[in-house]
């Protein structure tokens, strides 16, 4: 028998709406004979009536993951991202289901879901590996540079640096491979993975990728000079940022997940020795999301209006 976990929406705005689709999808899930199971931490936000509902057919557990074939986010996009955190280093495939807007990573609809999984049950379904960033934060110190064991460090969609305290602009000087590249005056700076090209990084002005392509993305955010344009390396480069502040620190956010740093505090920045693999469905493709989700390439004008 198949064996899934799901991992819901911690922070839902409306909570009614979303245990009224989570129960859906779980019957739908139980009635192809999966076996489920489903953390405590997020077991234990849901309603007593929803947890009285589904009780009888799921399996819980607290800390470690047991041992499943899939991971089902069901949410929006945020939750996949806070999936694939939880599901770091086990190599288990993500299935993204949409309960929220956009949904680019979660591109399943809910009434799609049943075609979905009968796919899924017959195997007929192809795997992504997505590239992870890995941020070391390293302090100097007048004893050395020590390395911050406390630091978050893997992301799926981006690191992002942000000023903080201050409505001064951030001074963040950029190495790759140890070579210096460029000292930005800006609002921040993102690094972002071909996954994250849809995300922050196209927010401002970053490229969009395809999510496999083997490369890192610099965008700076409201950067000073007009010569300051997104960047495109190679995957295997190695990129450090040293940031200075008025307000002698900044914040780092790794998929949205934001710690302050002191600005004595510098980053390095490469890929993580593991991907993360998503599920996808068969006929289905990123230019086809391109498209549906961000109207990529439509022309919104009517011929009506055009004189």
């Amino acid at each position: 028998m198949m064996r899934i976990v799901l991992f819901g929406n911690l922070y839902n705005d409306k909570p009614e709406e979303y245990e009224s689709q989570f129960y859906a999808i779980c019957q739908k899930i139980k009635n192809h004979c999966i076996d489920i199971f489903l953390p405590t931490v997020f077991f234990n936000t849901l309603s007593d009536g929803l947890k009285e509902k589904i009780e009888s057919f799921i399996h819980l557990f607290d800390t470690s993951i047991p041992k499943v074939d899939l991971a089902f986010s069901i949410g929006g996009d945020g939750t996949f991202l806070r999936t694939a955190t939880d599901v770091a280093y086990h190599k288990i495939p993500i299935l993204g289901i949409n309960t929220g807007r956009l949904g680019f990573l979660a591109d399943i609809k809910f009434e799609d879901l049943d075609e979905t999984l009968d796919e899924i049950f017959n195997k007929n379904y192809r795997i992504e590996m997505r590239m992870l960033l890995k941020t070391t934060a390293i302090t100097s110190s007048m004893e050395g540079k020590t390395l911050n064991n406390d630091f978050a460090n893997y992301s799926l969609n981006e690191v992002a640096i942000l000023k903080q305290d201050t409505s001064s602009m951030l001074t963040i000087h950029a190495f790759i491979d140890d070579e210096y590249l460029t000292s930005y005056q800006a609002d921040g700076l993102v690094v972002a993975t071909p996954t994250g090209s849809t995300a922050y990084s196209l927010s401002i002005g970053g490229p969009i990728m395809v999510p496999t392509a083997p490369n890192i993305i610099l965008t700076a955010i409201a950067p000073h000079s007009l010569n300051s344009r997104p960047l495109v390396v190679d995957s295997n480069s190695k990129i450090s940022l040293k940031v200075e502040s008025r307000s002698s620190n900044y914040l780092v956010s790794l998929d949205g997940e934001s710690q302050t740093l002191d600005a004595n505090t510098m980053l390095e920045i490469c890929k993580a020795n593991y991907a993360q693999p998503v599920v996808k469905r068969c006929g289905h493709t990123f230019f086809e999301t391109l498209r549906n989700k961000l109207m990529w390439g439509a022309d919104i004008r009517s011929s009506e209006k055009i004189k």
